[in-house]
C-alpha cells in the first residue's frame, strides 16, 4: 500500500459506493413504508361494516368507531356533506382539501339526524400521498445534490491525492530561485518520499555552497562599504574644518603678525592677545562640535536631548543683531516663549546660526531681517525673511548641495554652510525650505513636537 498509484486506485473505488449508498439512504428517508395492508374487497367490506354501524349510532358514539377503523386498517376517513364539502370526521368542520383519486364514498345518515353524509375512505393516508408527491418533486433536487456531493468528494480527494506533489513542486520552485529555507516534510516510503529526500539532500548541498560564497561576498562588501564610509567622513570633515576655520585663523594670524611688528593699534598686546584667546576658544568649541557631527554613528539609537529652542534663538538673535546694526540693517524678532525641541544643542545651534548669518550677510544696507518663532499643532515653526533680496530661480534647487555657490564671485564662501545646515535638520527630521517672496527670501523650518528616531539616520557632514 506504499505505492501512490494503488492508494489512488482504492480511494477512487469508494466514490460510486458512497454515491449509491447516499441515494438509497435519501430514498428511505423521503419515501418510507406506507403501512397500508388492506387492498380491494377486504377494505370495501370493512368500510361497509363501518357505514352500517354509523347508521345505527349517534355522531358522538360514532367517533370511537371511526378512530378504531383508522387504527386497524391504516386508511384515512373523511366526511362529506351532500354538497360534497369535505368535513373533519371528528368535528364536522369544513376542510379545504382535495381527496385522493382512489377514495371510495358511502352515503349514510347518523341515527336521529336527517342530514345525509358521505363517508370517504382513502386506502392511503393523506400524509403518505403528500410524501409521495414530495418525493417525486424532490427527484431533480436529489439528482443535483448527488452530483454536487460527487463533485465535492472528487475535488477533495483529488486535492488530497496531489497535495504532496504540489508541495514538492512548490518547494522545488523556491530552490530554483535559490531560496533554501524550505524543506520537504514528506517522510514516506513511496515515490513522493524518495523524491522529497533527494530534493532535501540537493538543497542542503546547494545551501552550504551558497552560504560559503555569500559569506565571502558579504565580508568583501562590508570592507568596501566601511572603507568608503571612512573616506567620505574624512573628506567631509576636512571640508567642514576648512570652511569654518579659514576666516578666524586668518584673523588670528593677522593680529599676531601685527603684534609682532608692533604697528598701529596692535601695540596694545594685552587687548589683542585677549581677542586671539577668545577666537581660539570659539574655534576649540567648534572643533568639538564638528568632530561630534563627523563621528555620529548611523546605528546610534540614543534619544536626542530636549533643548529650549526659544532661548537658543534669542541668544543667536542678539549676536547677529549687533552685526546687522553695523551694516545698517533692521533686525526684528518675534519669538514664542518656552518652545522646546529634541536635538543636540550644539548641532542645532550651528544650523540656526548659519540660517541667521546667511540672512544678515545677504541683506543690503537699509534692509531688514525678520525672525519669527510660533507654536503650531505639530510643534513649532521658524521663519527667517530678509528683504530686499532675491535668489535666481535656477539656483533654488541646488542651494543645499555641497560646495554650490549661487554667486561664483563670492570667493569667501566654500559652499558648505547650507549643506551643513540641511544635514543637521535632516538628522532630526525637521522639514525646511527656502523660497523667494515678493519682497525677499524666506527660510522656513518646521520643528516636530516629538523626538525623531535617528537610529537609522546618518549625519552627512
Amino acid at each position: 500500500m506504499n505505492s501512490l498509484t494503488r492508494r489512488f486506485f482504492f480511494a477512487v473505488m469508494w466514490i460510486p459506493v458512497i454515491v449509491i449508498a447516499g441515494g438509497l439512504l435519501l430514498c428511505g428517508i423521503v419515501f418510507p413504508d406506507s403501512g397500508v395492508w388492506q387492498q380491494g374487497s377486504q377494505l370495501q367490506k370493512k368500510s361497509e361494516e363501518l357505514v352500517s354501524t354509523l347508521r345505527e349510532s349517534a355522531f358522538a358514539d360514532a367517533i370511537p368507531c371511526m378512530r378504531a377503523f383508522e387504527r386497524e386498517t391504516g386508511a384515512e376517513l373523511f366526511l362529506m356533506a351532500d354538497d360534497r364539502t369535505v368535513l373533519d370526521p371528528i368535528t364536522r368542520q369544513p376542510m379545504e382539501m382535495t381527496l385522493p383519486d382512489n377514495t371510495a364514498e358511502y352515503p349514510f345518515r347518523f341515527a336521529g339526524e336527517s342530514a345525509e353524509y358521505f363517508l370517504a375512505v382513502s386506502p392511503e393516508s393523506l400524509r403518505l400521498v403528500q410524501w409521495r408527491q414530495a418525493f417525486y418533486r424532490s427527484i431533480p433536487f436529489l439528482i443535483a445534490i448527488t452530483l454536487l456531493v460527487s463533485l465535492l468528494f472528487a475535488k477533495l480527494f483529488s486535492a488530497w491525492a496531489v497535495q504532496p506533489i504540489r508541495r514538492v513542486s512548490r518547494i522545488a520552485k523556491h530552490m530554483a530561485e535559490l531560496d533554501f529555507s524550505w524543506y520537504c516534510p514528506d517522510v514516506r516510503g513511496d515515490e513522493i518520499g524518495v523524491l522529497s529526500e533527494n530534493l532535501n539532500l540537493l538543497s542542503d548541498k546547494l545551501r552550504a555552497a551558497l552560504a560559503e560564497l555569500n559569506g565571502r561576498n558579504q565580508t568583501l562588501q562590508d570592507e568596501i562599504a566601511l572603507e568608503k564610509e571612512r573616506e567620505r567622513r574624512r573628506m567631509l570633515f576636512l571640508s567642514g574644518v576648512t570652511h569654518e576655520l579659514k576666516t578666524p585663523v586668518a584673523i588670528v594670524i593677522g593680529q599676531l603678525e601685527g603684534m609682532q611688528a608692533n604697528i598701529g593699534v596692535y601695540r596694545d598686546h594685552e587687548k589683542y592677545l585677549a581677542r586671539c584667546a577668545e577666537i581660539m576658544q570659539s574655534l576649540n568649541d567648534f572643533i568639538r562640535e564638528i568632530l561630534l557631527v563627523s563621528h555620529l554613528d548611523m546605528t546610534d539609537s540614543r534619544p536626542a536631548p530636549e533643548m529650549n529652542l526659544s532661548e537658543t534663538l534669542l541668544e543667536l538673535a542678539e549676536d547677529h543683531a549687533a552685526y546687522a546694526t553695523e551694516k545698517h540693517i533692521t533686525f526684528h524678532t518675534d519669538l514664542a516663549p518656552m518652545q522646546t525641541v529634541f536635538a543636540e544643542p550644539m548641532l542645532l545651534k550651528k544650523a540656526l546660526g548659519n540660517i541667521l548669518g546667511n540672512a544678515v550677510a545677504h541683506t543690503p544696507a537699509q534692509g531688514a531681517v525678520d525672525v519669527k518663532l510660533q507654536q503650531t499643532d505639530a510643534g513649532a515653526l521658524l521663519t527667517v525673511e530678509n528683504t530686499p533680496s532675491q535668489i535666481g530661480a535656477e539656483h533654488l534647487p541646488h542651494l543645499f548641495e555641497a560646495f554650490y555657490r549661487a554667486d561664483p564671485a563670492a570667493k569667501h564662501s566654500s559652499g558648505l554652510g547650507l549643506y551643513i545646515t540641511a544635514t543637521i535638520l535632516d538628522l532630526y527630521h525637521m522639514a525646511y525650505r527656502i523660497e523667494n517672496t515678493p519682497d525677499g527670501v524666506l527660510f522656513t523650518v518646521e520643528f516636530p513636537a516629538k523626538p525623531a528616531d535617528t537610529g537609522s539616520e546618518k549625519a552627512s557632514l
